[in-house]
C-alpha cells in the first residue's frame, strides 16, 4: 500500500476520533487552499507536458471547461482522452 494512502486514512481515523473538537475543522479549512494549489499545479504541469498539438491543446480546453461547469465524473473524461489518443485524434 502506498505511504500517502496509509497517512490519509491515518488522519481520518485521527479527524473521526476529534470530530466534536473545533482543530479538525481548522485543520480541513487551513488544508483546502495549498491542497487546490497543488490540484490545480499538477494538471498545469500535465497539461504543459502533453499538449503537443492544437487539438491536443483544444482537447484539454474542453476537458477542463467540462470539468469545472459539469458534474461530470472525471474518469469519463480520462477515458474519453484515452480512446482519443488510442483512435490517433490525438
Amino acid at each position: 500500500m502506498r505511504t500517502d494512502a496509509l497517512l490519509a486514512y491515518y488522519v481520518s481515523r485521527f479527524l473521526d476520533r476529534w470530530r466534536d473538537a473545533c482543530l479538525p475543522a481548522i485543520m480541513q479549512a487551513a488544508l483546502a487552499p495549498p491542497s487546490i494549489g497543488l490540484i490545480a499545479a499538477n494538471g498545469l504541469n500535465a497539461a504543459q507536458t502533453s499538449d503537443q498539438s492544437w487539438i491536443a491543446i483544444l482537447i484539454t480546453i474542453v476537458a477542463a471547461a467540462l470539468a469545472f461547469a459539469t458534474r461530470i465524473n472525471p474518469l469519463w473524461m480520462l477515458l474519453a482522452g484515452g480512446l482519443l489518443g488510442f483512435a490517433g485524434v490525438v
